[in-house]
């Protein structure tokens, strides 16, 4: 009887042992080869980001009943040297089941308070995205005056004084000095043009991959409707390519 305890012990050790080094593997894909935010753009392995979040968490699952397994077999053990160590077992010869049932009484409640403190305290932060969100929910006539400026706009020659403040208004948040996502900074006009694959060409705009990021086109891109610009900033930003994007 005891070597076949003996045996189960290490088993139990053993699958924990490869479930901890599969959390520590998964946890490794989704900090480093798969960091926030690749999960549109990047797979490994035939899994997104998502879908290895996914597979971290089954496995912290997996390892969270196989340590309660290992815990039930040592559970005498537990009762009677930890218990008695701690003060919190009077009796010589303690109820096993009767301390089990106040563990898992425990372990229950603070499992259930946890996920009902994180349903409760979830909240909604602003992205710098959702201003074109808010825009579009304008009015006819709250929209008049923006296409009119944009219409007068493309009456002359544009040039990258012109087109600068739409990308300062809706892209340097994320693409500018404090953040350059994607290693690209929109207030800097030589960054969409970086060779090998420019975002810009000079008189095609309709080629230009710039225009099918901020049209919201692009849905290979992680938030492409978050790039989406109103129709006026796109129209002028169209006509300064087609222009030379000077």
């Amino acid at each position: 009887m005891s070597t076949n305890r003996t045996v189960v012990n290490i088993i139990i050790d053993l699958i924990a042992t490869v479930l901890f080094l599969g959390m520590l593997a998964t946890g490794y894909l989704l900090r480093f080869p798969l960091p926030p935010g690749s999960n549109k753009s990047h797979v490994l392995w035939g899994l997104s980001r998502h879908e290895w979040g996914d597979v971290h968490f089954w496995i912290s699952v997996g390892l969270m009943l196989v340590l309660v397994v290992h815990l039930a077999l040592h559970w005498n053990w537990v009762v009677t040297v930890i218990g008695k160590r701690c003060g919190l077992v009077k009796s010589p010869q303690p109820s096993l089941v009767r301390s089990a049932a106040w563990v898992i009484g425990v372990f229950a409640a603070i499992c259930f308070g946890f996920a009902w403190l994180a349903e409760r305290d979830v909240v909604q932060i602003d992205r710098p995205w959702r201003s074109f969100q808010v825009k579009g929910r304008q009015t006819i006539e709250q929209q008049q005056p923006a296409m009119a400026e944009a219409a007068e706009a493309l009456s002359g020659r544009l040039f990258w004084d012109d087109v600068s403040p739409i990308f300062q208004q809706h892209c340097v948040a994320c693409h500018g000095p404090d953040k350059q996502w994607a290693d690209f900074r929109a207030d800097q006009r030589q960054d969409f043009f970086k060779s090998g694959a420019p975002l810009i060409l000079p008189g095609q705009s309709a080629q230009s991959p710039l225009l099918a990021i901020i049209s919201g086109a692009r849905n290979d891109m992680p938030v492409a409707e978050g790039h989406r610009l109103a129709e006026a900033d796109m129209a002028i930003i169209k006509a300064w390519i087609e222009q030379g994007a000077k």
